[in-house]
């Protein structure tokens, strides 16, 4: 009997991108290399079978040799309150089920999926759970006070302690957390980083000169209030105020937000200020950034970033990155970052006024984008690597005894 491994992956078209990770194509929607693709590579490198069930909107299920692929909607997708919470019990309690009719050895579970505490019931019933972490526990700075959320983090405590067999976060910050959370008692920490591809990196010019302008700085992201855009809004009209014709933006991406961006954006009178894109394809996106001295990802602490993909991306593009704590991405990028505080637009325009009025300040941020940006091409810290070095152990024990058994 082989190894049987049940990954939870998130909300992507898991089906698409196998067909691009079967054909050793890169998915063309995808900047990263998705990390379904890497954790089919570790299957495929350690001879397992994989089921794998992404809670995309899309319904169905594509088998292909020893992979088994499923989009399964959340039950109640919009849902609030407690609502939700329900939601998230029986979409785990149905991972579960489907994880028992695969024989599944190990499951991978990735945050999002469904609480993790539901998740114990996996062990209970002799699969071993290993967490990846996309998220933190609570947004950087603002731990939850609500008695439903401080209560949900409790169990999750147990789960950490008890029941995970490794942990593996995106972030030195989820990571951080899971200590802070369960007082130094857990499962062991591991580390990853999102992948790229270079090639579509390399397509990309360095900056406009410094002395260019007006100094161009991108958004690219969901459209949504929590990502700081309503906040980019504000910032554009103050930093007008002060410095007029110094500075455009371009905001690139579709969201929950957008047609309320855009009566803002009409309202407070920034059509030539602010280049509202919408959705923006990749293709176009290279010259979105062709054209840009850097970028910016202000959101907010009502999300709980993991590492903010976009940060990683501008960095590899060699543009500079202005953020704040709650962007954990700021921990590892920190050289080539403008540090605001979270929250606070005045700070960030503060921090801007800096970046276009100091050449030595821009520019030693820009220079350290590529020695930042090689931890996201080093194989080694994927999660397909880190995966091995996680199960693999499991894998070899399982086999071994079954080896034994049958002498």
């Amino acid at each position: 009997m082989s190894f049987r491994v049940f990954y939870a992956a998130g909300p992507g078209d898991v089906i698409a991108a196998h067909g691009y990770w079967r054909r050793k194509e890169h998915c063309p929607t995808e900047v990263t290399i998705t990390f379904s693709s890497q954790f089919e590579q570790f299957c495929e490198d350690i001879g397992a079978e994989a089921y794998i069930v992404a809670y995309h909107d899309r319904k169905g299920v594509s088998r292909d040799g020893d992979f088994t692929l499923e989009h399964r909607p959340k039950p109640m997708p919009r849902a609030r309150g407690v609502l939700f919470h329900l939601s998230e019990l029986i979409y785990g309690l149905g991972l579960l089920a489907t994880a028992l009719r695969f024989r599944a050895d190990v499951a991978v579970i990735d945050s999002g999926s469904t609480y993790y505490f539901v998740t114990s019931l996996f062990r209970l019933m002799g699969i071993r759970v290993v967490p990846v972490l996309h998220n933190t526990l609570w947004a950087h700075g603002f731990p939850p006070t609500k008695p439903i959320p401080r209560a949900i983090l409790a169990l999750e405590a147990l789960f950490y302690r008890h029941v995970a067999t490794a942990i593996i976060g995106v972030s030195p910050e989820c990571n951080r957390q899971v200590v802070q959370l369960t007082g130094d008692r857990h499962a062991p920490l591991f580390e990853i980083r999102a992948q790229f591809p270079r090639d579509y990196f390399a397509r990309i010019p360095p900056p406009p000169p410094f002395e260019s302008r007006p100094f161009q700085i991108m958004f690219i992201g969901r459209v949504n209030r929590i990502k700081g855009v309503f906040d980019i809004l504000e910032m554009a009209r103050k930093i007008e105020a002060r410095a007029p014709g110094q500075v455009r933006w371009e905001i690139c991406g579709s969201g929950p937000d957008l047609e309320e961006t855009r009566r803002l954006h009409a309202e407070m009178g920034l059509q030539a200020i602010v280049n509202l894109r919408g959705w923006t394809p990749l293709d176009d996106l290279l010259e979105v950034y062709a054209r840009s001295h850097a970028a910016i990802v202000p959101t907010r602490s009502t999300f709980i970033e993991g590492l903010a993909m976009t940060a990683a991306e501008a960095i590899l593009a060699g543009r500079p990155v202005i953020t704040n704590p709650v962007v954990p991405a700021l921990e590892i990028l920190g050289p080539a970052c403008v540090a605001a505080r979270t929250n606070d637009v005045d700070s960030y325009v503060e921090g801007i006024l800096k970046l276009i009025g100091d050449r030595e300040y821009y520019e030693s941020l820009r220079l350290a984008c590529p020695g930042l940006g090689e931890q996201f091409y080093d194989r080694e810290q994927g999660l397909a690597a880190v995966l091995k070095r996680v199960i693999g152990p499991l894998q070899e024990k399982k086999l071994g005894k079954r080896v034994e058994a049958a002498v």
